[in-house]
């Protein structure tokens, strides 16, 4: 997202990018143009686009600030536990461990952390205050987050469960029943805040049933949970996965979720409440169909793990304290350094000041081919077959969608066939300029598990796209956003 980054062109933020776009330019969400996610992450890329509608500046700046409340937050709740550097550098020291996590930037988890590092603040506040009653206006911020949730990824609430149920049941067990009614009806207040103008956009532009059919049913069946021995047997499979960043995924994580609350919050609610919200997003995260940044929301446990061990360090090393300016610029050089590293800072336009050319075009943009062919069109329109990279053409070549299914999200031909059905329309009708087709190459079995009808060779072999539209451009890239896979990319212009 960032400005020094030509693009960005994971495939995600494009498409919630480009869906944001059209919804800003008249297009109904879910009926006039698709995307099987909640509707509150395009209400986000939609503010973007409206400070930027060509680029991802808008993006970049409403991350920043999201990465500030985030980094505020996770700075304060390790000042009710450590002194002011320590917890300076575990909060920085948080980011690197996000930053390896993470794809290309602006995925919809990346938000839910950010609401969840809010939560977790007030949380640790209110019982480190060891006072039960609670301030109302801190539910109420808790009812904007949770319902914020609800309406990007459903199944992630399942973070706020329990930390909100202990506040609440604390609040009943001292008895303050007067400060339990204002807390809840604050927190109504906080949800109504989001729900208003979301569900009024989806009413008003008659979508608000289909919303339903897409954002809960047609997710709930590509979930495809199985049996409870199936889900039980895939859990524990699963732990592996948190070796994708072992330090705070599995290591950090266990040590917040279990050893943290037992040896540092005194309220045997909270204590629970904690052990229970890891259990539970462990669960809701790993239980079904995968991706390897699914995980992020889970790294906030990891950050409890970070506060455990600077409170060992602080018991330990009390007296070396170091709070001058100079150590906490060295600090964040050791921090940009380590990020810079653990990110790559290929693709950059730091590379424009040294090079310059066609190389440097080619590799500051993996589609920057498609990008100069399509741009020969005046207002063109774009038809992507597949997903991945070509997504970002929407954005770069500033395409409005024009057709509903604009883009190829997961959803097979035999669970969903009324997406590549309607495409196949589009190319009978000839609806749009140009038509994009992605291959894996090797496939790796990849193919032979799809529907016959949704592999590329299929794609390039369908005759009403032969019979409209000509194959006018092929290019192999190396894609560094997806493990450097190998894709082929053939686009065909309209006859």
């Amino acid at each position: 997202m960032s400005p020094l980054y030509v693009t960005n062109e994971w495939a995600d933020p494009n498409i919630y990018f480009n869906v944001a776009k059209g919804m800003v330019n008249g297009r109904a969400l879910y009926t006039e143009i698709f995307d099987h996610k909640g509707p509150f992450i395009f209400f986000i890329y939609a503010a973007g686009y409206l400070i930027s509608n060509e680029n991802f500046y808008g993006m970049f700046l409403i991350e920043l600030v999201s990465w500030y409340v985030l980094a505020l937050s996770l700075y304060s709740s390790s000042r009710l536990f450590l002194n002011k550097f320590i917890s300076y550098i575990i909060a920085t020291a948080f980011f690197i461990f996000l930053i390896k996590s993470m794809k290309a930037g602006g995925s919809a988890e990346e938000f839910i952390l950010c609401m969840e590092g809010v939560t977790l603040y007030l949380f640790l506040k209110y019982f480190k205050a060891d006072n039960p009653i609670h301030k109302p206006k801190y539910m109420f911020i808790h009812g904007l987050l949770v319902t914020a949730v609800l309406f990007t990824k459903i199944n992630l609430i399942a973070f706020w469960i329990f930390p909100l149920s202990t506040i609440f049941i604390n609040i009943l067990y001292h008895k303050e029943y007067k400060n339990f009614i204002y807390n809840i009806l604050t927190f109504i207040s906080g949800a109504l805040i989001i729900s208003i103008p979301v569900v009024g956009y989806l009413y008003s532009h008659n979508c608000l049933e289909e919303a339903y059919k897409i954002y809960i049913e047609l997710n709930s069946a590509y979930a495809k949970l199985g049996t409870p021995k199936n889900i039980l047997l895939r859990l524990l499979s699963r732990i592996l996965y948190l070796f994708l960043e072992p330090t705070c995924l599995f290591l950090l994580a266990f040590i917040g979720i279990f050893l943290f609350p037992l040896k540092y919050i005194k309220n045997i609610f909270a204590k629970v409440g904690i052990v229970l919200s890891g259990i539970i997003l462990y669960t809701v995260i790993f239980m079904g169909k995968f991706q390897y940044y699914y995980p992020i929301p889970y790294l906030i446990f990891g950050f409890l793990g970070f506060i455990y061990v600077g409170m060992i360090f602080q018991k330990s090393f009390g007296s070396f304290y170091l709070n001058s300016n100079k150590s906490l610029i060295f600090s964040m050089l050791i921090f940009i350094s380590t990020c810079a590293s653990v990110a790559g800072l290929d693709n950059t336009r730091v590379e424009a000041w040294v090079l310059s050319g066609e190389n440097h075009d080619r590799k500051a943009l993996m589609t920057m081919k498609f990008k100069n062919e399509i741009m020969k069109v005046n207002n063109p329109t774009l038809l992507n077959l597949g997903f991945g990279l070509a997504n970002n053409l929407f954005t770069t070549c500033n395409i409005v969608p024009n057709i509903k299914y604009f883009v190829t999200p997961n959803l097979s031909h035999r669970f969903y066939p009324q997406l590549r059905d309607e495409q196949f329309q589009y190319l009978k009708d000839k609806k749009t300029d140009f038509v994009i087709i992605q291959q894996y190459i090797p496939s790796n079995g990849y193919y032979e598990k799809m529907d016959p009808i949704d592999t590329p060779y299929s794609l390039k072999k369908n005759p009403l796209l032969l019979e409209n539209y000509k194959l006018i451009l092929t290019d192999t890239i190396i894609n560094t956003i997806d493990e450097r896979a190998v894709d082929v990319y053939f686009l065909y212009k309209k006859k």
